[in-house]
């Protein structure tokens, strides 16, 4: 029983509105580290998702049990922290809330302390509603001026960085090819950012942050890499929390599966989701503390809009104001989730029983302003989560870095291990070949045919390059090429044909004749004699696909026509669509196909070889082929 329970209230108003400030009052690691309270030395799952958790204060030993904590997006959340005796006091429960007024934001602090004894009763008088309340509301001060320029605060005290090192490192940098402004960004963002932003680095966070290209922060920081300017992990991430279970310095430490102990499940890695690349500053540049403050903030699991727990026979209302997109309800440790599509014109309300069977369709939520109501009829209570459906855009995945050039170039002993193979759930496979080569040694002879293979292979690789794809390996005349992107894969196609048409014939030559097939799908990336490969049934239909090209022409799968980015490409390039059905050899099902004639391609193009006109003619299955797209 506690000596007494104390609660102390203050508020402050800030410039900006909830949605700019809550991504940083939210981040209550980086509150607690500015803040100066200590970091957990130690923490370990418990029962119904409580930590227990371990750290020094003012050289003291505490430890303590820390609840889930509860949230709603852009709006509040609260902490608990229930500390062990023989420590004053017993609890300690902060409420943080988001009030909107115009452009402004008045944010309202809420602190209950529960002592054990007199002790504890001063303490809370004397620290927490003096020192702690105060130094909070400072840091709140810093945030909004943060907010407002739009970047991350700057270390309150100066980092200890090489200068000669950090010197060196950028002299070598700019020796690879890679110099202004961004990797001006990256030395400054070295010299001046707190530990927390030099320590696994997500690449793509700081792309947004500087208002760059995404894939060019991710060249860079590999480049970086390279130049002993970072170093680089692959942190496995579970599909449940997301939180990070392992880290792994190379591909080749990775196991088939990983085990995450707050969800207490095993499960097994893709390259899409469950591994992620981060990079930290060397530490020969630079001494960063690598510690964590705060365990279960809001900002530790961006995608949960929403986490409360509703009580035993109890309920909760909840409004929410939630972007479009796909979001699911679920409460922690109970089957099933409901899945909901929150959207313009969707539902104003929501009724969900928690333990009962959950919806089999979807439900809809008015983006905005939804409210939901959450009945929980059981006898224990329930952690509730509305988290986002996909998967977060801010990884740079293993699927992503794999798949490109410069990281093959750069990291080339950066393997699986033998016998491990990891699944991807959608990458896009371009299949070329070089029509009628044999035709181009027996006219110019053999070393000047040579040379013209030669240069074909090199400005394809030049092309995929510059799309974010790689050339993953060439057979014979052929090429096969990987993409993270459809919309990616389909402009390397675009710009191979137009290169190998007119610019052919801008020079004098006559213009090569190049197959094409694409495919988008699973697969699986193994460890082939050193190099990293693609195996699987989509890396086999896109070879087959690339079978039925007749040259000078893009076949794409129906996977491959239906992405938003191809599509967009297709009426920007006014390209001549053909779909047809093919019977792919050693595929079971019948393929329904798209041939893609370019407009200089379609002129350039002569009347089909003998035996292959009927190629040319879309195949009609029985009551006609379903129409293209509006506006194709």
């Amino acid at each position: 029983m506690s000596f007494s329970t104390a609660r102390f209230q203050r508020s402050i108003v800030l410039d900006g509105t909830p949605a700019a400030l809550w991504p940083l009052l939210s981040d209550t690691n980086r509150v607690n580290r500015m803040m100066g309270l200590p970091a957990s030395e130690r923490v370990e799952a418990g029962e119904n998702a409580t930590l227990a958790i371990r750290a020094r204060y003012m050289g003291v030993p505490v430890a303590w049990r820390e609840p889930p904590f509860q949230w709603v997006f852009e709006q509040w959340f609260v902490s608990e922290r229930i500390f062990d005796a023989p420590f004053p006091v017993s609890r300690v429960v902060v409420r943080t809330a988001l009030v909107p007024q115009g452009q402004q934001t008045r944010v309202d602090v809420d602190v209950v302390v529960e002592s054990r004894w007199f002790a504890g009763w001063l303490a809370a008088h004397l620290v927490v509603a003096r020192q702690f309340l105060d130094d909070m509301l400072k840091v709140y001060r810093i945030f909004e001026r943060a907010a407002a320029m739009g970047r991350i605060p700057p270390a309150r005290s100066q980092p200890r960085v090489s200068a000669a090192r950090l010197q060196a490192a950028q002299g070598r940098l700019a020796q690879l090819g890679v110099a202004g402004p961004l990797a001006e960004s990256l030395v400054q963002h070295i010299r001046t950012a707190a530990d927390a932003d030099v320590v696994k680095m997500r690449p793509f966070v700081l792309a947004d942050q500087w208002r760059a290209d995404r894939q060019e922060v991710l060249r860079l920081c590999l480049y970086a890499t390279r130049a002993g300017l970072l170093d680089l992990e692959w942190d496995v991430v579970c599909p449940g929390c997301r939180g990070i279970t392992e880290r792994a310095t190379t591909l080749g430490e990775l196991a088939h599966e990983a085990h995450c102990a707050a969800c207490n499940i095993h499960y097994h890695l893709n390259f899409d989701e469950a591994v992620e690349l981060r990079f930290s500053v060397s530490p020969d540049i630079r001494e960063a503390y690598d510690a964590t403050y705060c365990v279960g903030g809001p900002a530790n699991t961006r995608h949960i809009a929403a986490q409360l727990r509703v009580p035993a026979g109890g309920q909760a209302d909840v409004a929410l104001r939630l972007a479009p997109g796909a979001y699911r309800i679920r409460a922690v440790g109970a089957a099933g989730q409901a899945d909901v599509d929150v959207r313009e014109g969707g539902a104003g309300e929501l009724a969900l029983a928690l333990g009962q069977p959950a919806p089999t369709a979807t439900a809809t939520l008015a983006a905005g302003g939804g409210s939901i109501q959450l009945a929980n009829p059981t006898d224990a209570d329930m952690l509730v989560l509305v988290e986002e459906r996909t998967w977060t855009t801010y990884a740079a995945s293993a699927a992503i870095v794999t798949a490109m050039a410069e990281f093959r170039t750069l990291f080339s002993s950066e393997v699986l291990s033998p016998g491990v193979g990891m699944a991807v759930r959608t990458m896009t496979f371009l299949f070329s070949d070089l029509k009628d080569s044999t035709a181009i040694y027996d006219s110019i002879g053999d070393a000047p045919a040579y040379a013209r293979v030669r240069d074909h292979f090199a400005l394809m690789r030049r092309i995929i390059d510059e799309r974010h794809g790689t050339l993953v390996k060439t057979i014979g005349d052929a090429v096969m090429a990987v993409f993270p992107s459809a919309g990616d894969a389909g402009e390397a196609a675009v710009a191979i044909q137009r290169e190998f048409t007119l610019g052919e014939i801008a020079q004098g030559r006559p213009a090569l004749r190049v197959k094409l097939g694409l495919h988008r799908g699973p697969c699986i990336v193994v460890n082939a004699n050193g190099l990293l490969d693609y195996f699987g049934s989509t890396v086999n239909t896109a070879a087959r696909i690339q079978g039925e090209s007749l040259g000078g022409d893009i076949v794409l799968s129906s996977a491959v026509m239906e992405d938003e980015a191809v599509r967009a490409m297709v009426e920007r390039e006014r390209a001549q669509v053909e779909p047809f059905e093919r019977q792919l050899k050693g595929i079971s099902q019948l393929a329904m196909l798209h041939r893609l004639w370019l407009p200089e391609a379609a002129r350039l193009a002569a009347t089909p070889p003998a035996g292959q006109a009927d190629r040319r003619t879309p195949h009609r299955a029985e009551g006609g082929l379903p129409p293209a797209p509006q506006g194709w």
